[in-house]
């Protein structure tokens, strides 16, 4: 039987988003006033108007476009990571088989990752639901592993339990003992 799952969390957005969309906007308003002046004062008013349009086109899609979602897709025990920008593109950001992870757990437990280690940050900000059918905020995880690609790789991530329980089954045999010899579940 085929193992299917997804899941998307929003990316929480930081400073620098704020700082981007400010500026953004502060350009936006001052290319919308010289567009508004030329079109109110002198013979080219149709560049503009075409100016004012413009402005506030390309401000709302650049501001927009600080929107991120990450999209995990686990099918047999195989990972997908895509950054979806303001739900207009995707890029995919890793590809990995969780047979392949060396070691997997809460990002707070992670040992410090070596140097020369490619690190892939897909954390968003969501809530689930836990055993006790509370609703809780999401967790980080992390997974270190050798990809095909990127040699050794670090994935922080936030993903659900039903998809920790979807990689499970699919994890090597020593990272399973690892993970029960430290009393976590898989």
């Amino acid at each position: 039987m085929d193992i299917f799952v997804e899941q998307i969390v929003k990316k929480e957005s930081s400073g620098s988003d704020w700082t981007k969309r400010v500026l953004i906007g502060l350009g936006m308003g001052i290319v919308m006033a010289v567009g508004l002046f030329i079109f109110l004062f002198t013979w080219l008013s149709v560049i503009g108007l075409a100016l004012f349009a413009g402005a506030i086109w390309l401000g709302w899609y650049l501001i927009t476009g600080t929107e991120c979602e990450y999209e995990y897709i686990v099918t047999n025990g195989e990972m997908d990571i895509d950054k979806i920008i303001a739900k207009r593109k995707r890029i995919r950001l890793i590809t990995a088989k969780a047979s392949s992870f060396e070691a997997f757990g809460e990002y707070k437990d992670a040992p410090k990752a070596e140097s020369g280690i490619t690190v892939v940050s897909a954390v968003g900000v969501g809530e689930t639901e836990n055993e006790a059918g509370e609703i809780v905020p999401l967790k980080t995880y992390y997974a270190d592993l050798k990809h095909p690609s990127a040699g050794n790789v670090r994935l922080i991530f936030s993903p659900e339990q039903r998809v920790i329980d979807a990689l499970s089954p699919y994890f090597s045999r020593k990272l399973k003992m690892d993970l029960s010899a430290n009393g976590k579940k898989e």
